[in-house]
């Protein structure tokens, strides 16, 4: 995800427990890419370990000029890999 972040023009960033685990309960990973410019919108993931739950979205308040569309690709690329 971080490779393709950078070929986007955006970065990763590890959230809820990966960053805070006192925070947040639950095994679920999650992650946010946006865009490095203002105005891209986020892409979330989401890993659920136990059953190999892979969730890409993106919440329609964080869509922005990039994320709307961006998110179909990973999604994609992500399937592509697995399938492999």
């Amino acid at each position: 995800m971080s490779a393709w972040a950078r070929l986007e023009d955006a970065q990763m960033r590890p959230m809820g427990r990966l960053v805070r685990r006192y925070r947040t309960s639950g095994e679920n990973l999650h992650w946010h890419i946006t865009g490095v410019r203002k105005g891209m919108g986020t892409v979330e993931v989401t890993y659920l370990p136990s059953n190999g739950t892979l969730t890409v979205l993106v919440h329609n308040n964080r869509r922005g000029t990039w994320a709307g569309r961006a998110y179909d690709r990973l999604a994609q690329k992500i399937e592509k890999k697995l399938s492999s």
